[in-house]
């Protein structure tokens, strides 16, 4: 066969740049981090041939390859490709072992059909990514590129591969760019709707290669569980039956996904981990009646009543809200509760009218659409997802609050974690440019080791100390005087804040000194690609809701670069360091010029919630005219980020945990 006749050639190993170190210091899980570190220690010892042979050695060998290949005509590249595929699905060979002759393909395809060609950065992610792990890549180093190089690998099986990614405009985007590839070498690609088009998600699913999002591979399977479980598909005896009588065979279910082989996923820190707070739910309307409405408005009025230690406890740190013996009393105590229509028990009416007053704020956790609809806003992405509601009936609740039209609650007719979905792939791995943190629960919930790519470029990045304030108008006027000297200069800036209301108010100020500005936050997801491509732009200052999953390129004008490439004011801690450091990754992509600075305060979120005692602190600290304390209190905000942190992967371990006990509490009755 014509790529086993290829010869390997030498090449001098790549001088490549150190890669990000990954340390169990920084772990919130590093009883999974050391797991993992033994498990590929393991590996080494069970293998040890192979573990001798080095990354920058299979390089080596991808060049040699690649240039007997470049010599190639396209129809006889395209019949190499086939010829491989062909051999993989008869069992011939491992599509592993086609790894090096597969990339060097790869890189021809994308040079003629796009003019581009991977670096060898790029070939080392899809090394990592071959052997099933997490590449942390830095943002802008070409996620997209590297991509192609295991999809084409695994989909040699023919047993399809879905690239999953966190919203669908990445999804889209990374379709469009793919599928020339592809087809130059004779595969199909298919981009999978979103909407419930059957015929249309089956032919996506047919593909070798099928790109969207990792919600709607996560829903499709979801359905497809439905269909199976209303449609019951006979088994093989069954089928022996009604061949021996004679039987028309019943039909098969109108089914979409096949077998669940090969997933790729992007940004899978946001996939797998900001996601999985909540699980994937399909559900189904119930009727809202009067008394139902009636209820809903008398918990709203007896919620607001209520006094925080005599009536109800909470506990910050995890949401936990109860009510104390003097509550229950009284909110027992009223004479025209609506027995008869309640769904639930009376308490968990009140229970979610305090919550919708305590925990949920318009323009932070949802905003009012056009239509008077509640949307939930994602607090990591700041990104509008219609399609989900709170369950029981805690959305309702939100909506009476908000004086909106009151709409059917949802029940759940199937539901699934994102851990448990994912981890039915027979193979997975992913791309983020923030794993680090994260490598102990991506080991203990799917077995991915992190492995750290090294940077294309030397980064040119310059992290300025962080600024501490006494309270949010002295941070708000120190930004203010930040982004004027910028802007003044000439410099690019971009704000990134951690809900709308912080960036619609930073937009005002601006607009009072008269500081041109762009904001894009949930509100413009339409206008999100016209916003992102100017703000490289000399002197644009663009205000942004959380960038982490925005996936956009910000390009830099020679000008820009001149005035000190695009800088980044990172307004608040994000309750995970993996989003500040996606934020602040913005800047200085591909060895260009840029900065960033992060400007926190005593009234912050993550501060003034979980860490009461060290926000007194901070207003009471002796502080210089414009309201700064010292920086030494960043490291005591590091220790609280870090706490709030693990408090998330707890929660996650439960929801997980839950989420395996309820299934197999379904299997043992079924």
């Amino acid at each position: 066969m014509i790529w086993g006749k290829l010869s390997l050639g030498s090449l001098e190993p790549q001088n490549l740049p150190p890669p990000m170190s990954l340390t169990i210091r920084t772990q919130y899980d590093k009883r999974g981090f050391a797991q993992a570190k033994l498990n590929q220690y393991w590996k080494s010892l069970k293998n040890p041939a192979q573990a001798r042979r080095t990354d920058e050695e299979r390089l080596a060998a991808i060049d040699a390859r690649g240039r007997e290949i470049a010599a190639m005509s396209d129809s006889k590249i395209r019949d190499t490709a086939q010829r491989m595929k062909e051999s993989v699905s008869a069992g011939h060979h491992d599509a592993d072992d086609l790894a090096e002759i597969g990339f060097a393909i790869v890189r021809e395809a994308t040079r003629r059909t796009h003019g581009l060609f991977h670096y060898p950065v790029q070939l080392l992610a899809g090394l990592r990514l071959i052997r099933g792990s997490i590449a942390e890549m830095a943002t802008g180093e070409g996620k997209t590129l590297a991509v192609s190089l295991p999809a084409f690998i695994f989909a040699l099986a023919g047993k399809g591969v879905h690239v999953a990614t966190v919203n669908s405009y990445l999804a889209e985007r990374d379709y469009e760019f793919s599928e020339p590839i592809f087809k130059f070498l004779g595969m199909t690609v298919g981009m999978l709707p979103e909407k419930n088009n059957t015929e249309g998600k089956r032919q996506a699913y047919r593909c070798d290669i099928t790109y969207g999002t990792g919600y709607e591979f996560g829903f499709d399977y979801l359905r497809d569980q439905l269909v199976l479980m209303r449609q019951p598909h006979p088994g093989p005896r069954e089928r022996l039956r009604q061949a021996i009588l004679e039987r028309e065979a019943a039909p098969a279910p109108a089914i979409v996904q096949r077998s669940l082989a090969f997933a790729i996923i992007d940004e899978v820190d946001s996939v797998l981990i900001d996601e999985a707070g909540s699980p994937l739910l399909i559900s189904e309307s119930a009727e809202t009646d009067d008394r139902d409405l009636a209820a809903l408005h008398l918990a709203k009025q007896l919620a607001e009543s209520l006094e925080k230690g005599t009536h109800y406890r909470v506990e910050e740190d995890s949401k936990k809200l109860e009510l104390t013996q003097a509550g229950f009393n009284t909110i027992h105590e009223l004479p025209d509760i609506p027995w008869e229509g309640l769904r639930r028990p009376w308490q968990s009416y009140v229970l979610n009218s305090l919550k919708a007053g305590l925990f949920f704020d318009r323009d932070v956790h949802y905003v009012i659409d056009e239509e008077q609809k509640i949307v939930i806003v994602d607090e990591f992405t700041g990104r509008k997802h219609a399609e989900r509601t709170w369950r029981d009936g805690l959305h309702q609740a939100i909506e009476t609050k908000e004086g909106v039209p009151v709409r059917p609650e949802n029940h759940d007719a199937a539901s699934i974690t994102r851990q448990r979905y994912f981890s039915r792939y027979g193979k997975i791995c992913g791309l983020t440019g923030t794993a680090a943190e994260s490598a102990g629960e991506m080991w203990h919930f799917f077995k991915l080791t992190v492995e750290p790519v090294p940077l294309n470029k030397p980064s040119r990045r310059s992290v300025l100390p962080e600024r501490v304030f006494r309270d949010t108008n002295s941070l708000y006027d120190a930004v203010l005087v930040d982004v004027s000297q910028r802007h003044a200069n000439r410099q690019p800036v971009l704000i990134g804040t951690r809900t709308i209301k912080v960036s619609e108010a930073l937009s005002e100020l601006l607009k009072a000194a008269g500081i041109p500005h762009k904001v894009l936050n949930a509100k413009e997801d339409k206008e999100e690609n016209e916003i992102v491509a100017s703000a490289g732009q000399p002197g644009n200052v663009l205000i942004a809701t959380n960038m982490a999953g925005r996936g956009t390129h910000i390009s830099l004008t020679p000008q820009s670069e001149a005035a000190g490439g695009l800088h980044v004011i990172c307004v608040e801690r994000n309750e995970s360091a993996r989003i500040d450091r996606q934020l602040i990754g913005r800047a200085a992509r591909q060895g260009q010029p840029g900065s960033a600075q992060s400007f926190v305060c005593a009234d912050d979120y993550i501060i003034d919630r979980y860490g009461p005692e060290l926000a007194s602190e901070i207003r009471k600290a002796s502080a210089d005219e414009w309201g700064e304390v010292s920086g030494d209190f960043s490291r005591r905000i590091d220790v609280l980020q870090q706490k709030v942190e693990r408090t998330r992967y707890e929660q996650r371990l439960r929801i997980a945990e839950r989420d395996k006990w309820m299934h197999q509490t379904r299997q043992s009755l079924a």
